[in-house]
């Protein structure tokens, strides 16, 4: 009885072990494709929010309009080279609509109630990016927006924010050219883990395996004994 519930419990360990390997090898080909996406889409640019595809995600933006510096937003707990700061976020006019722009990494002040202060950037501009999806941050409890300009926010909720702004800004963020004359210090990076890792994880929890059932063999041989 006591060999059957060990070989049982061997077996169970395994599985979960397998499971998770599979997962990660699931997790590495998604971001492949992810990767495989991005090289593709962002080499094709567009001119205008009505010219864009349905699904616009990763694909280049040109366009024409002004900065509104009376709405920035602060996305909050963003380190650069282990200096606290933020990435700051205007509303950006163009004919045919609103979008957020992120124009990048700002440090913070010494004192947290202190905010930066903010770069602005009058008159027609044009500006270029590649639209991506707003980064979704580990949030311990959502935080309602506050009143006062400019807003120091732990996520980008674009829908809340487009309801405080009174803008109707589109579901996605332009994050700036790196090489634009407004663009601050960039630390946004659209895959945060490479395939590479999660082949290195799976590959652990496969050797887990391995030795797990190596290990069970090993005991079950020498019980006999």
């Amino acid at each position: 009885m006591r060999r059957i519930g060990f070989i049982l419990f061997t077996v169970a360990v395994m599985l979960v072990l397998v499971k998770l390997g599979l997962w990660q090898m699931s997790r590495a080909e998604e971001k492949e494709a992810l990767n495989t996406v991005l090289e593709r889409r962002s080499e094709q640019v567009y001119y205008s929010l009505a010219s864009l595809p349905d699904e616009p995600l990763w694909y280049g933006l040109t366009v024409h309009g002004r900065f509104d510096h009376s709405k920035a937003v602060l996305l909050d707990n963003q380190l650069y080279r282990g200096q606290p700061g933020y990435h700051l976020l205007y509303p950006f006019a163009v004919d045919d609509g609103w979008l957020l722009v992120n124009l990048g990494w700002i440090a913070a002040p010494v004192y947290r109630e202190q905010v930066p202060v903010l770069p602005e950037h009058h008159g027609e501009l044009r500006i270029s990016g590649v639209i991506a999806p707003p980064s979704l941050l580990i949030e311990l409890a959502a935080e309602p927006l506050g009143e006062s300009w400019p807003l120091r926010v732990q996520n980008i909720h674009l829908d809340q924010l487009s309801r405080q702004m009174e803008l109707p800004l589109q579901p996605w963020i332009l994050q700036i050219d790196p090489d634009h004359a407004v663009a601050l210090q960039q630390t946004w990076i659209p895959v945060v883990m490479g395939p590479q890792k999660h082949y290195a994880y799976a590959l652990q929890w496969f050797l887990l395996a391995v030795a797990v059932s190596g290990l069970a063999f090993w005991w079950l041989k020498r019980s006999r004994i």
